[in-house]
């Protein structure tokens, strides 16, 4: 089986709590080797609940700024919202990007809303490749947007935006005919809207607007009646750019039907798959099998195309072969799914020991002839998998509550997954006393073995310059801290149940005089050499220059991890000036590289 374990968790900003939004979950337990099982995947999970904290009586203020995260200026005149479970509450920002908002004590999301400007979160990608409904676009969606649960007066949640970037235009058939109806896609580099405004269906006259952030996206689109554009799908928009397109949709070859349970009736949802190569083990899921075991595959390629359908917790149907042209149409297509004996079944539970409905596992080969696969639990949180070939295999479950990680031998039986537990991760920012930040978890690390998290994105809150997140996995975790456009890499230790304590050099750097020599390689002094002060984040950005004297020495104003730039005679030389809370400090440098290295 070619479904490729993966490792997905789903975003949603996070204030105070650093509560998890979407369905992600990100937790790694303490790993041990024990019978797990593997999946495949499925439909986004729903929305997680803001684990609310006890109703009390008052309200409190929520406050901070908007911040476009280009050009980390405040922005004026756009309307804050915040969804609770009594409604939206709302206000607009000053000239200084400021808002309040006067709120019960509860839990809320958070987002901007306005036309001049995009809030964005990071959701994965679906397991299965999928085309939106109609029915999203200009949806908010809840588990992009920033969560904040506030038990008192919370300030500092900042929130930051881009200027997005206007693709519009009309889409047109194959004789320039305007198409209504059709759903357009801009996919983009995990950054979403919040409002999904990268979604859109085309009007009676065929016209469509997309908002998209800066970058480069593709762009798709769903007809029933077509297959897909006919053209170049990838481009790029800039800030504040409009983008005018006529969207060409070809016929293409469209395969439709449904997929035949062993004992009679439909499958299930799952993978639509296909071949690209000649062996059993080359497929790769390309669509969806819907709930009630339908299907529809589109292609533009004029080929021969080899299928299969693969639904979750079943075995493989048998694989058809299609000729694909220009306007081909294979309906009522019907795919059985062989009766098979699973070589990998058991439960996946959390640290309680209660059932996880829906949660989706990774198997991932030890031993050589090994075939990495993804399954998805049921209901009542059993799971199966099937063509597995002996040998062991890593399972990786992901679910709220944990991670797992454990080691499995095929075949076997009744194989009990547990999730590992998370912990709280408190914290000090002695540059910053109050605002918010963002924290990005990326990995968990099991002996050698890296184990990829969801970039899960938390806004947290910073009072008197400390922090503190809950819920974070329980393992040697990496993440990222990122405080207006700057990530600061960071590894610590969560313990289940227990608190890990971490500094962040967070906040506008500490500006102080730095005092040195330059000298070359033989330990000279080096006279004229041109000193530059550079952001350690751009080195295009130079902060100061000076020269140095008859003697090498130069003082120059910088600023707490900045870098030092000595040049002189072709050669260069770097220093880094320290984080130390002082107001000088002396920093040496040694050139002796070429210029260009």
């Amino acid at each position: 089986m070619t479904r490729r374990s993966r490792i997905v968790l789903a975003v949603g900003a996070v204030a105070v709590l650093g509560l998890l939004g979407a369905g992600a979950v990100l937790i790694v337990p303490a790993l041990a080797t024990q019978p797990v099982a593997p999946g495949r995947t499925a439909p986004a999970a729903p929305v997680r609940a803001i684990a609310a904290p006890a109703p009390a009586a008052g309200e409190v203020t929520i406050s901070g700024r908007v911040v476009d995260l280009v050009l980390q200026r405040p922005v004026a005149g756009v309307e804050v919202v915040l969804r609770g479970e009594a409604g939206d509450a709302a206000a607009t920002t000053g000239r200084d990007g400021g808002y309040a908002i006067r709120v019960a004590r509860g839990a809320y999301r958070a987002f901007v809303r306005s036309d001049t400007v995009l809030s964005l979160g990071r959701r994965d990608g679906p397991r299965l490749p999928w085309h939106p409904p109609a029915e999203i676009a200009r949806v908010p969606d809840e588990g992009l947007m920033a969560a904040v649960v506030a038990t008192g007066d919370t300030a500092g949640v900042d929130l930051a935006v881009v200027r997005p970037g206007i693709v519009a235009g009309h889409v047109v058939d194959p004789r320039g005919r305007p198409v209504a109806g059709a759903v357009l896609h801009a996919m983009t580099a995990g950054m979403r809207p919040v409002l999904a405004t990268d979604i859109a269906e085309s009007a009676a006259d065929g016209s469509f607007e997309l908002r998209l952030p800066p970058g480069r996206f593709e762009l798709v689109a769903d007809h029933p009646r077509f297959a897909g554009i006919d053209g170049p799908t990838t481009r790029a928009v800039r800030p504040d750019q409009r983008i005018d397109l006529t969207v060409s949709l070809t016929p293409g070859c469209v395969i439709s039907g449904s997929v035949a349970a062993p004992g009679g009736g439909r499958a299930g949802d799952g993978a639509i798959e296909r071949q690209w190569g000649t062996g059993d083990l080359e497929f790769a899921p390309v669509g969806a099998v819907d709930a009630d075991g339908a299907f529809r595959w589109a292609t533009t390629d004029d080929a021969e195309v080899t299928l299969r359908a693969w639904p979750w917790r079943s075995p493989p149907s048998q694989a058809r072969r299609f000729r694909c042209r220009d306007g081909a149409r294979f309906d009522g297509v019907v795919f059985q799914v062989a009766d098979e004996r699973p070589d990998l079944d058991g439960a996946l539970v959390d640290r309680a020991g209660r059932p996880l409905a829906f949660a989706f596992l990774d198997l991932r080969p030890l031993d050589p002839g090994g075939v990495g696969q993804q399954e998805r639990t049921g209901a009542s949180g059993r799971w199966a998998v099937y063509r597995v070939p002996p040998g062991r295999y890593r399972a990786v479950a992901q679910a709220e509550g944990g991670v797992a990680s454990a080691v499995i031998a095929s075949p076997h039986h009744d194989a009990r997954l547990e999730l590992g537990g998370t912990g709280r991760l408190e914290g000090t920012t002695p540059h910053l006393a109050s605002g918010s930040f963002e924290l990005v978890l990326e990995r968990c690390f099991d002996g050698s073995e890296a184990i990829p998290l969801a970039q899960s994105r938390r806004l947290v809150t910073v009072a008197g310059g400390r922090f503190a997140v809950d819920g974070l996995p329980a393992c040697p975790l990496s993440l990222a801290a990122v405080w207006r456009g700057r990530a600061l890499a960071q590894q610590v230790a969560i313990p289940a149940g227990g608190v890990a304590r971490l500094e962040l050099e967070l906040g506008e750097p500490r500006d102080k005089t730095v005092r040195g020599v330059v000298r070359d390689a033989a330990g000279e002094p080096v006279a004229s050499a041109v000193v530059s002060v550079v952001r350690p984040d751009d080195p295009t950005r130079v902060a100061a220059t000076v020269h140095t004297d008859a003697r090498g020495g130069y003082t120059v104003r910088a600023f707490s991890g900045a870098i030092v730039r000595a040049a002189a005679g072709g050669k260069i030389g770097r220093a880094l000036v320290g984080g130390a809370n002082i107001d000088a400090e002396q920093v040496d440098v040694v050139i002796g590289d070429d210029a260009d290295d």
